[in-house]
């Protein structure tokens, strides 16, 4: 179940989640009679957004539709919450827990099919994350940066993303520092000379290119050991490969190019936390295995994610470093 799936199935859920009604349906402020149509309605206008949780609390993912659906429902945010984390138990297969964090956020935990089914997804890629495999670059109305979207420029000028960004390069074996640091610099803000300086710690840009390239490395390697990426070994998910997996699912929503920019980062740092605590590749005397073949799987979904930002931000995603 990705996030857009989620927020359907809970917009979907909403005129339900409140017994009032003679037949089930909300009674809310506005809703006339009472009836399934009217409570249709109420809700109509609630915004759903799913996104990766913060850190109040476990999921792979988490919302705040409660405290909207509470402003035209006239009820508490917390009831709504513990309403609808019923509904979503009860009655949605892929997902496995639904608890209240707060006054009225929503955590949810997919199942272990349902991880592994959007693992799949993620590695498989659409024409954003298939950049990593096939070395193109995604073009159409799916490109989250329009041509007249306006970002800065490395010298401080806005521009429109037309003259800031040219046509993404292919993924490469190496990287173009002198090309691609100006253009994370455009859509992000960055000092160019704070870019330039090559380490996890200075660059934001050499984070996310490096975790790119030790994916890269990671399965090559994983090649010469006859270890291969096999999402069904992944679960049950260790806690920072859950959190790494609910920052790759909830790139979808990211859409805007400096918001994307600092996603693909919060992910590359989530894969190394991952990396150091659950390493895809035995180490010393340890045998390959199950857990490896897994690991592998996260690995290749983060690289196709990655891939796929870099690309449609104008930036190589290298191979090698």
């Amino acid at each position: 179940m990705t996030p857009a799936q989620l927020s359907r199935t809970i917009r979907q859920a909403l005129p339900h989640v409140l017994p009032d009604g003679p037949d089930g349906e909300v009674v809310a402020p506005s809703a006339g009679d009472g009836s399934s149509a009217d409570a249709v309605a109420v809700f109509s206008g609630v915004r759903v957004v799913v996104e990766s949780p913060p850190r109040r609390g476990a999921g792979d993912y988490a919302t705040g539709v409660a405290f909207r659906a509470a402003a035209v429902c006239g009820r508490p945010a917390r009831e709504v919450a513990q309403l609808l984390c019923a509904r979503l138990e009860g009655d949605v297969d892929a997902v496995d827990g639904a608890e209240v964090v707060g006054g009225g956020f929503v955590n949810v935990t997919l199942t272990d099919d349902a991880r592994v089914a959007l693992l799949r997804a993620l590695a498989e890629g659409g024409p954003a994350e298939t950049a990593v495999l096939t070395g193109t670059t995604p073009t159409g109305p799916g490109n989250p940066i329009r041509a007249a979207d306006p970002v800065r420029t490395a010298d401080g000028r806005t521009a429109s993303a037309a003259e800031a960004l040219p046509t993404a390069p292919p993924t490469a074996p190496t990287d173009v520092p002198a090309r691609d640091i100006p253009r994370w610099a455009a859509v992000t803000g960055e000092d160019p000379a704070v870019l330039a300086v090559r380490t996890e710690r200075a660059s934001s840009l050499f984070r996310v290119q490096y975790a790119h390239a030790r994916v890269c490395s990671l399965l090559r390697n994983g090649r010469r050991l006859g270890l291969r990426p096999e999402a069904g070994s992944a679960v049950p998910l260790e806690t920072a490969g859950a959190r790494l997996l609910a920052l790759l699912a909830d790139r979808a929503r990211v859409t805007a190019a400096g918001p994307l920019a600092r996603h693909l980062d919060a992910v590359a740092q989530a894969f190394a936390a991952f990396h150091d605590v659950c390493p895809p590749l035995p180490r010393g005397e340890e045998k390959p295995g199950a857990a490896h073949r897994g690991r592998l799987a996260l690995a290749e979904a983060t690289g196709a994610v990655l891939a796929g930002g870099l690309s449609q931000l104008g930036v190589s995603a290298p191979a090698h470093l």
